[in-house]
């Protein structure tokens, strides 16, 4: 500090009088106060959003991308951009381990990880199930500091991602006891999916919705009463067409809010001067990819997207205060392209021509028994929009997907490598049209690979580089000063 050596030595100097001398100390005090960094909860993030896209790897992101610049040619647009998506063209870039303690993580060990800083084993909902411990989220610390939470997902509540920001259990399918938790959470806001097993009654018989409601919660499941909720009161906001809990595929295009305006009134009713946490999941990216649905994996990667871009809106109006990371919990089922940017117009005209999701097909089959192989191919041909013929594969599938479950193979390796849990006909047909939009997946379930981090905003330089999953609970805590 050569500005305080200067001006003690003239302090020290004989002919100042000691007026002058207490004159320049009160100078000094006042310059040191106004350098000083600031206090560190003034330096803090004030609104912050983790996005968290479910079994999204870099190259699900990429198939996105890819995906959006086939469709801008097929519409005619020529202008340039260097990016597609939202998130893969945010300033700071980083990478993430994903490894749990029982190896390839499953969503509640990798969540966990997430929202804790702590490693676990497969299944534990944020707790060591050996020792009893229990892990404090970040939405919790945040809650404990005055702000306001929201939990966001296109998945069920309780789910694993969602259910480590607010919940313990050893087992991530302890739904019921989760479901209690999250009413007492006191979070303000949770939206998108619903109660898993929400029309199941306790032994006071309530469901999961009535207990909420019990601990002041308003609970909806419509549009117009998603419009209707007003800040100051605790909300849980449900797609009015849930199936097993979930919000639809977004490929199947059903009415109801998207996940982006489940965000975007999360924002309304959490915003305030105390600032928000709000955690944001794409849960059914994982789904897609399990299934090896590439058309599906996409849609959900784009709608996931949609949701970033309200952030994004709200960051430039709060840019020195708002902190946004995009991230995911771990890659499912190893896929991989091999089409070249520049076939991105035929990779669009072959996923787009699928309009709903293999669940959807799924369905359908189940309904063909007693079809033939013939009509069972113009099924698929019509709904995967692709030109499908009596392969040797087809047939097999066919095969099995006429016999009784019971009665097929279903514990062989060969089965199991070719069909997984699914209906053998919906995969085959899928694989056909996948390949030739030259994806390729290795495997129905999670992988150990590295997941790309982005952010932008307060503190966002500080998820640049690698480290492993927990690192980014240590750097949303110090960007919140939370720690």
């Amino acid at each position: 500090m050569n500005f305080e050596r200067k001006v003690s030595r003239l302090i020290q100097r004989k002919e100042i009088t000691r007026n002058i001398r207490l004159a320049v100390s009160l100078v000094i005090v006042a310059v040191l106060v106004a350098v000083a960094p600031a206090d560190r909860s003034d330096a803090a993030a004030r609104y912050v959003f983790l996005f968290i896209g479910d079994g999204m790897g870099a190259v699900q992101r990429n198939a996105a991308e890819m995906y959006l610049a086939g469709m801008r040619d097929a519409m005619g647009e020529t202008s340039e951009r260097e990016y597609q998506l939202l998130m893969n063209g945010l300033p700071v870039s980083g990478s993430a381990g994903t490894d749990s303690l029982s190896g390839i993580t499953d969503s509640a060990a990798s969540g966990t990880a997430i929202a804790t800083g702590k490693k676990a084993v497969n299944g534990a909902i944020a707790m060591d199930p050996k020792t009893g411990e229990r892990f404090d989220s970040i939405a919790t610390l945040a809650h404990r500091r005055g702000m306001k939470v929201g939990i966001v997902t296109s998945s069920f509540l309780q789910d694993a991602t969602p259910a480590v920001f607010y919940g313990h259990a050893p087992k991530r399918t302890e739904h019921r006891s989760l479901a209690a938790q999250l009413s007492d959470s006191g979070f303000e806001y949770f939206a998108g999916g619903g109660f898993r097993n929400r029309p199941k009654k306790d032994r006071s018989g309530m469901t999961p919705a009535d207990v909420a409601r019990s601990k002041g919660y308003r609970v909806t499941e419509s549009s117009d009463g998603l419009e209707s909720l007003v800040p100051g009161e605790k909300s849980i906001a449900m797609h009015p067409g849930l199936s097993s809990g979930m919000m639809p595929w977004a490929i199947d295009e059903k009415p109801g809010p998207s996940l982006a305006d489940f965000v975007r009134k999360g924002i309304d009713l959490l915003n305030s001067e105390s600032g928000f946490f709000m955690m944001v999941e794409g849960g059914k990216i994982d789904l897609a990819c399990h299934a090896n649905d590439a058309a599906s994996a996409v849609r959900e990667v784009l709608d996931f997207d949609n949701a970033l871009g309200v952030a994004m809106s709200f960051h430039r109006e709060h840019p020195d205060d708002t902190l946004i990371v995009v991230t995911s919990d771990h890659e499912t089922g190893g896929m991989s392209i091999s089409m070249t940017p520049g076939e991105c117009s035929a990779f669009y005209g072959i996923l787009s021509r699928q309009k709903r999701s293999h669940q959807a097909f799924e369905g359908m089959v189940s309904r063909l028994t007693g079809s033939g192989l013939e009509n069972g191919i113009a099924r698929g041909a019509e709904f995967f929009g692709a030109r499908l013929t009596a392969t040797e594969a087809l047939r097999d599938a066919w095969k099995m997907s006429m016999t009784d479950k019971e009665g097929r193979p279903s514990k062989s390796k060969v089965y199991k490598r070719l069909y997984g849990p699914y209906d053998p006909f919906t995969m085959a047909c899928m694989r056909e049209m996948n390949a030739s939009a030259g994806v390729r997946w290795e495997t129905f379930y999670h992988t150990g690979v590295n997941v790309p981090v982005s952010a932008i905003g307060r503190e966002a330089e500080t998820f640049a580089g690698y480290y492993e999953n927990t690192g980014i609970f240590d750097r949303l805590a110090a960007a919140m000063s939370l720690r």
